[in-house]
């Protein structure tokens, strides 16, 4: 590992400076330690901690100049399809399960963990034991140890948890009988980077009745994390790979501490090739993989942010309004399964709405005719408006 370390921060020299985070309300210094990458970012007026009790939700941020893209990037499949009446074309990770004895695939995805240092001296590090009363351990060995990376067995054979998700909401071609694609599989292999250290000043914790959580501004994460990008490609971080940052107890909020709290999203710039990546945190307070499972099941069926789909909403964390969006966990947030892994623990991925589901499918091309993981939707989505 250490050769990899150095590597990494050889690649110091060249950071960008301050003004390119186009935050003017922030000071960005890049330095480095013995340990990885240091950030030290700086609130010019210290947010408040965001109002109480709130929930936790996903966002996905959609970036501009991706059709312009002409590297390579992730396995995935584009097709077409008419409903209500218009035709939409969305893409997909994987191979086409609509094509007899699709390939198998596994992309790699590499887990980068994001070591918090608050002013008020709490330090959220998910490579640290965790409080007793969390559990003890490791944000990261837990993530590692998840459904959504370890094979548990669904009656389908061992699979990942998402694995098994693409596999339901495609059950007419993958598990039924006379199915073309019986072996179909996505995916995920993880590996571990080095830490990366963010100092804060300015940012909000809160104490929770175990321990406490941090809060980060969502907008300036997400300049962080195109910073961090091209720092990482000499440990193998690719465009046709999956950097997934992962944070332990600390949520995000947009702007203003009143908008809060995000949990995790999905995104992709154009890096030469599309470059898609994600950034969740593990809740070591009780809802462990929710975030995780979310922003995973969304990469695999929109990992471009830009798969449009007949208007949906007022279920999930779209309690309000309308979206138009390939957004497989936004309709079922809130509602979990429940996993026990070989670890002993209990897990709980989010529940997950099918293809099915969004673009008016009767019958559902999903498992039992359902229209997500759970069978919680029996029929499509009702059109939004």
């Amino acid at each position: 590992m250490i050769p990899r370390i150095a590597s990494l921060l050889a690649l110091l020299a060249g950071l960008i400076p301050a003004a390119a985070l186009a935050q003017p309300e922030f000071h960005y210094s890049g330095g480095n330690s013995r340990e990885g990458l240091t950030f030290t970012l700086t609130a010019e007026k210290p947010f408040a901690v965001p109002p109480s009790p709130w929930t936790g939700r996903t966002v996905a941020f959609s970036e501009l100049g991706l059709e312009k893209a002409t590297g390579r990037t992730i396995p995935t499949f584009t097709r077409k399809i008419v409903a209500r009446k218009k035709t939409f074309q969305f893409t997909m990770v994987g191979a086409d399960p609509f094509v007899k004895k699709a390939k198998k695939t596994v992309i790699p995805v590499q887990i980068i963990p994001i070591r918090f240092e608050f002013e008020d001296g709490s330090v959220f590090d998910p490579t640290m034991p965790s409080l007793p009363c969390e559990g003890g351990e490791t944000a990261l060995n837990l993530t590692l140890e998840s459904p959504v990376f370890h094979d548990t067995s669904y009656g389908d054979g061992a699979r990942q948890f998402v694995e098994e998700f693409r596999r339901l909401e495609f059950w007419k071609h993958t598990g039924a009988p006379g199915a073309i694609n019986p072996g179909y599989s996505v995916r995920v292999s993880a590996d571990v980077l080095p830490t990366v250290r963010i100092t804060l000043s300015g940012f909000p914790t809160r104490a929770l009745p175990c321990g406490r959580v941090g809060f980060m501004e969502i907008n300036i994460w997400n300049e962080v994390v195109k910073t961090l990008l091209p720092l990482f490609r000499s440990l193998g971080v690719t465009t046709q790979t999956f950097p997934l940052f992962l944070f332990a107890n600390v949520a995000m909020f947009d702007g203003d501490p009143s908008s809060c709290c995000i949990l995790g999203y999905h995104s992709a710039v154009n890096s030469g090739g599309i470059q898609t990546y994600g950034v969740v945190n593990y809740d070591l307070t009780g809802s462990d993989v929710a975030a995780l499972s979310h922003e995973v099941a969304e990469w695999y069926d929109d990992p471009f942010v830009n798969n449009v789909t007949p208007a949906w909403g007022h279920t999930g964390q779209v309690a309000n309004g309308c979206q138009a969006d390939l957004e497989v966990g936004d309709p079922l947030s809130g509602t979990f399964h429940e996993i026990l892994m070989p670890n002993g623990l209990t897990y709980h991925p989010q529940e997950l709405a099918f293809f099915s589901w969004f673009f008016n499918q009767v019958p559902s091309l999903g498992f039992n005719g359902w229209y997500s993981s759970g069978g919680t939707f029996r029929k499509p989505a009702d059109f939004c408006n």
